[in-house]
């Protein structure tokens, strides 16, 4: 291997030389943050959310908490695929509407969202399902 001259290093040569090894360096920052698997989002979750979300004043605003899916029983005994869940947004006027709870039924693409008083179809369906 040759040894840098005094001339290579005052004009910068050698200089030359590294810079690709910190481009090499920064790639290697990078890496990480491109490297990480990709999470595959469950598809019937992110299903549930659009159709929870379309139910909101302001689709765009819903911000998704605690989901749970399970098969439950329903009143006649027959398994239901759900997912019960809270979910937060804004009336089209801008005003939070605050944490309430839903109810998707996966099979049926359907949703309910808790928008009401306790006894509306939507908080007995939730209470019942979602409860147990």
């Amino acid at each position: 291997m040759e040894e840098p001259t005094i001339a290579r290093a005052r004009d910068g040569s050698d200089l030359a030389a590294k810079k690709p090894k910190s481009a090499v360096v920064e790639a290697k920052v990078e890496a990480p943050a491109s490297g990480r698997p990709a999470e595959t989002p469950d598809p019937v979750i992110t299903k549930a959310k659009t159709t929870v979300a379309a139910k909101l004043e302001d689709p765009a605003s819903a911000e998704f908490g605690e989901m749970k899916r399970a098969s439950r029983k329903n009143t006649l005994g027959k398994s239901v695929d759900t997912i019960c869940g809270r979910v937060k947004g804004k009336k089209a006027s801008g005003e939070d509407t605050g944490d309430r709870p839903f109810l998707y039924l996966v099979t049926e693409d359907e949703a309910y969202v808790v928008d009401g008083p306790a006894n509306s179809a939507a908080a007995s369906a939730y209470r019942n399902i979602c409860s147990s």
